[in-house]
């Protein structure tokens, strides 16, 4: 994984640090003439430009951890507040001042600029930061799955399809969609995973340019925007699609170094290295004299299969939702990631055939490793992923509510709420 650090992390940062200095040399020319076009013998239009335009190039520029261009910020917002006080129709200033409040933590400030744009007349670039903003307000002032915060992630999905009616061939308009779609999934209990689906093709669309783009930069795709690729593998990993989903963060390791990536691949190598040799019964915990036990358990519970299900094995699951089947399994490893996104085992059914269950909804040890566990209508992947050389096939039953899994007969107690690892909003 070293490969994709060092010499990319380097140039990527030489190219940042080359662009910034550029932009301050921009804003060092402005500046020398900006004191001509803000002169009161001007008209109230260049003057607002010219404030415009000193205020955004600060606000590019400027490192918000520095004092002195802590201090250049300061008068960058006066500057656009000036701007668009003498033009309240430049809307170039309004969302350039909510950006900079936005920075500052000042999160009703920005969306009262956003609004003044967008209270005049549709604007596509406004829609989109709304769409980002109500996300960011909706993790930073309400309690997680509460109407309050399920509100704020409707109007975040209202302003990005907004942003889309405009422009269907804007990829950042596709992609706030995508992360919204994203977010309404967690906020509403993860109980709808259609939402999951139109995010994964918003993220799609982002990526070409819309429906019918070809991928090109300059026809609206954005495909070189890391963050894209890091989000889309993060959800392919909560759905463990996980080929698409290690591809993906290596591609948003190549495009930006310093994303959290490492993090998110080792988590989920580990877990796939644990599946994969477990459903291929390497261990100790694995060896006859431990399993058959847990068959003769098994045999013994088939009678007590819920009467509106028909019993079935591991084995003659198809992939997909295998419907008005279940099937009694044991746990005979217990998988989870050390960061908890999910529950995995590895599991036994009567016929001594091995498969990894995963969970999600449940706290950890609310499967207990010595009851029988019913899995109801199972949801069946057969998983094929590769990274660096090592394959990894097994097949995996997905739990994601507790009503499909009953455990010692009973309903499992200990609700956790499902969550993503990691999200760059």
């Amino acid at each position: 994984m070293a490969k994709y650090e060092h010499a990319d992390d380097r140039g990527q940062a030489a190219a940042a640090s080359a662009t910034r200095d550029e932009l301050k040399a921009l804003l060092r020319a402005v500046l020398e003439r900006s004191s001509d076009m803000e002169g009161p013998d001007r008209s109230a239009s260049d003057r607002a430009r010219a404030l415009y335009l000193r205020g955004r190039l600060v606000e590019c520029t400027a490192d918000h951890g520095d004092a002195d261009d802590a201090k250049a910020l300061l008068g960058a917002e006066e500057a656009l507040k000036k701007a668009a006080k003498l033009n309240p129709t430049l809307e170039g200033a309004w969302i350039c001042l909510g950006q900079l409040l936005w920075r500052k933590g000042n999160l009703d400030g920005a969306r009262n600029c956003y609004t003044a744009v967008t209270a005049r007349a549709p604007n596509k670039k406004a829609s989109q930061c709304m769409s980002m903003l109500y996300r960011t307000i909706a993790k930073a002032k309400a309690a997680p799955g509460t109407d309050e915060q399920k509100t704020h992630v409707l109007e975040s999905l209202k302003h990005a399809k907004a942003a889309i009616k405009m422009d269907l061939t804007d990829g950042h308009s596709w992609y706030q969609c995508g992360m919204a779609y994203m977010t309404q999934f967690f906020a509403e209990g993860a109980t709808d995973p259609a939402k999951l689906t139109q995010s994964l093709q918003c993220f799609s669309n982002a990526e070409k340019g819309g429906p019918a783009g070809d991928g090109s930069l300059t026809k609206g795709g954005v495909g070189d925007y890391p963050d894209l690729h890091f989000n889309r593998a993060t959800v392919r990993r909560y759905v463990e699609d996980y080929g698409p989903a290690l591809e993906g963060f290596k591609r948003a390791a190549a495009l930006d170094p310093q994303l959290p990536w490492r993090g998110e691949v080792d988590a989920m190598l580990a877990v796939l290295a644990k599946l994969d040799d477990g459903c291929a019964g390497q261990g100790p915990m694995f060896k006859p004299k431990r399993l058959l036990p847990m068959q003769k358990q098994l045999a013994e519970a088939r009678a007590s299969t819920p009467t509106e299900y028909r019993g079935g094995s591991l084995k003659a699951l198809r992939p997909g939702v295998n419907k008005g089947v279940c099937v009694n399994v044991r746990a005979a490893l217990d998988a989870t990631a050390e960061d908890l996104l999910n529950l995995h085992y590895i599991v036994v059914d009567g016929d001594g055939d091995l498969a990894a269950l995963s969970v999600y909804g449940l706290e950890d040890g609310a499967v207990r490793q010595s009851s029988t566990i019913t899995l109801l209508d199972p949801n069946v992947k057969d998983v094929d992923a590769t990274w660096e050389g090592r394959a990894f096939k097994f097949r995996l039953v997905r739990v994601d509510l507790p009503n499909q899994i009953l455990v010692g007969g009973s309903m499992p107690v200990g609700l956790a709420r499902p969550r993503l690892a990691s999200i760059n909003l």
